[in-house]
């Protein structure tokens, strides 16, 4: 595998049209499993029934959620953190986008990007909560932590549809782009007319 290289920072909107297709492609997966599996529990419940919902119960929610997000081959699981992972640290430059069997190394710096990653670590540091099944420390922080959780799948559709977005923008140039005149039809093409001296025309 390339190790690593210094590459310029760039923000979405910068990056080419094949490196854009693979980005979309692959937020759209996590996006999808983070739907699916981070904030199931939670996002179905409506307030009234979060605040009615016993607290024992709400925290088997988020742990599920949050910690257990998905379920992979042979028992293994990983947690929300995990799984954004595997798609950020290919937009900070960890690890390689493979692009047509070529490994590409992007280091994305996005204010749509960055306001998913600052999500992401607020609701790391909930983790130790979860994990510790103290209770009284989660009555605590429960409705600041569904607040986090539910703003995250706001990021989150906000930065797709903005790469959508850039994604359509290539298809506009490429719409308003003049077509190619090819050499034979150069020769055929007449020399504009000479200049004339203004002083000539008086």
């Amino acid at each position: 595998m390339l190790e690593p290289t210094a590459v310029e920072p760039q923000s979405l909107s910068q990056i080419p049209f094949k490196l854009l297709e693979e980005t979309i492609r692959q937020l759209r997966s996590t996006r999808n499993d983070i739907i699916r599996y981070a904030v199931w529990n939670v996002r179905n419940l409506t307030d009234e029934e979060f605040n009615r919902t016993d607290d024992r119960k709400l925290l088997g929610y988020f742990r599920q959620d949050l910690l257990e997000t998905r379920f992979l081959s042979k028992g293994r699981r990983i947690d929300l953190i995990q799984l954004w992972k595997w798609f950020d640290d290919q937009m900070s430059g960890t690890e390689p986008m493979l692009v047509d069997g070529e490994e590409l190394f992007l280091n994305i710096k996005d204010k749509d990007l960055e306001k998913v990653r600052k999500r992401i670590a607020e609701i790391q540091a909930f983790l130790p909560t979860l994990r510790s099944e103290d209770l009284e420390a989660f009555r605590r922080v429960k409705y600041k932590l569904r607040r986090t959780v539910m703003r995250l799948t706001y990021d989150l559709h906000h930065l797709f549809k903005r790469l959508e977005k850039y994604r359509k923008n290539f298809g506009a140039v490429a719409a308003l782009r003049p077509e190619r005149v090819t050499l034979e039809a150069v020769a055929e093409i007449p020399e504009p007319p000479p200049m004339v001296d203004e002083q000539e025309e008086v």
